[in-house]
């Protein structure tokens, strides 16, 4: 199975070592999901705020329930209030979680 997502380059796999969000990115890790990494203080600090990291990533993820490790991922800022809201009500509209492991063709709200 083909990993999506950007090789790593040395400084990056450095950073991802460290934890660090480098300049508007983040590296998946092992057992990620957008939830936390949207909820870390130097992302957005909220975890109802993943659908805009899905927004932001919609070349690199299919389906935000299915993010694989070495996933580099671009961190969006200076969205709107309304945007944020707008994140924040998708995401507490999103359904329970049903393991998959292929992304699905149609998601359950229309994100963005």
């Amino acid at each position: 199975m083909e990993m999506p997502g950007k090789p790593m380059s040395n400084e990056a796999a450095s950073v991802q070592k460290a934890g660090l969000v480098p300049s508007g990115h983040y590296i998946v890790q092992k057992h990620d999901c957008l939830w936390e990494i949207a909820g870390q203080p130097k992302v957005y600090g909220d975890s109802f705020q993943w659908p805009m990291l899905f927004k932001s990533n919609r070349d690199v993820i299919k389906d935000p329930d299915l993010i694989y490790p070495r996933q580099y991922l671009q961190v969006a800022k200076g969205y709107s209030m309304e945007e944020k809201n707008y994140s924040r009500q998708m995401a507490m509209a999103t359904p329970k979680y049903v393991p998959h492991s292929k992304p699905r063709e149609t998601l359950p709200l229309d994100y963005f």
